[in-house]
């Protein structure tokens, strides 16, 4: 199935002013999402079928769209995309239990956790299993020109992602061409899910953490990890605590100073950081990959051990 390479050439100029306590740099680097990009000044990124271009100077985001917009009703949407209602301040304290994580939250200050669309991002993490982000935004770049549509903003163009139906109907072959490796089988067949009602996907959106996360594990190729990467970066599930190499990591050599099971590292997250969870781990998480130094000496005496 090839591209549908209609280009949309519209765009409108908006506005979100008096944004406080947030960051678009950490917010759209920590690995939440593999559709930014940064040039300039501006990350340019596709979001449901549409081209963003957003910039911050100071409190006020700067968006540019390819499509022309109603602001009454996208400035709210994209309000909620980038999590600008919660009071994230608020959260940040609630789990800002030792001296490390408050390390980390006033370095990374500003970082918010996406609400992200629910199929881009179950299919997006069926992708990211034993990956590495360039290779993950190379697979998602190579199936969004083959299966979406073509989309521009001046001179910057990209794809919309595909739908469960272009990529239900696609051959196995077709997906492996795209990078996907063993995937490939995993992410047809969650399309398949939703194109025969197995997986609806806004009864899902309905759905506590526990179920939601229940729901999702039900289908081939999604994990605990990947469930949890669903729950916290589109159904916003801040108990959701996604577990991979690095979170087992940093649990194990700050926390628990042992190795631990993943049901370990979760049963003393959910005890240690509440229902904010989520946002602490995003936190960690990040922090790892900005310092290098992240579990020197110095840093392991943030934090207390009891024996």
């Amino acid at each position: 199935m090839g591209a549908n390479h209609c280009e949309k050439l519209a765009k409108s100029v908006m506005k979100i002013q008096n944004v406080t306590d947030f960051s678009l740099k950490y917010t759209l680097e920590s690995g939440q999402s593999f559709r930014w990009h940064k040039i300039g000044d501006a990350y340019y990124g596709v979001v449901e079928g549409r081209i963003l271009k957003i910039s911050q100077q100071g409190t006020t985001l700067h968006v540019e769209s390819s499509t022309n917009e109603d602001e009454t009703t996208f400035l709210p949407y994209l309000r909620h995309y980038l999590d600008l209602e919660r009071d994230v301040p608020k959260l940040l304290a609630e789990v800002d239990n030792d001296a490390y994580i408050h390390r980390t939250i006033q370095t990374l200050w500003g970082m918010h956790i996406l609400n992200q669309e629910i199929w881009e991002t179950i299919a997006s993490f069926i992708l990211s299993q034993n990956n590495n982000v360039s290779r993950i935004r190379g697979i998602i770049r190579r199936l969004s020109e083959r299966y979406g549509e073509k989309l521009r903003i001046a001179t910057y163009e990209d794809y919309s992602f595909p739908s469960p139906q272009a990529l239900a109907t696609a051959t196995e072959e077709e997906l492996l061409a795209c990078g996907t490796g063993y995937r490939a089988s995993y992410l047809q067949a969650a399309a398949q899910a939703v194109i025969n009602g197995e997986l609806t996907l806004t009864s899902l959106k309905q759905l506590p953490y526990p179920e939601a996360k229940q729901e999702l594990t039900r289908r081939q190729g999604i994990g605990e990890k990947v469930a949890d990467c669903i729950c916290l970066f589109s159904l916003g599930h801040l108990a959701a605590l996604p577990i991979d190499v690095w979170i087992k990591r940093i649990f194990e050599t700050l926390y628990l100073r042992r190795r631990a099971t993943h049901r370990e590292i979760r049963e003393f997250a959910h005890n240690y950081f509440g229902e904010g969870v989520g946002y602490a781990q995003q936190y960690l998480f990040h922090y790892v990959h900005e310092c290098p130094n992240w579990a020197d000496a110095e840093h392991l005496s943030l934090i207390e051990v009891e024996t």
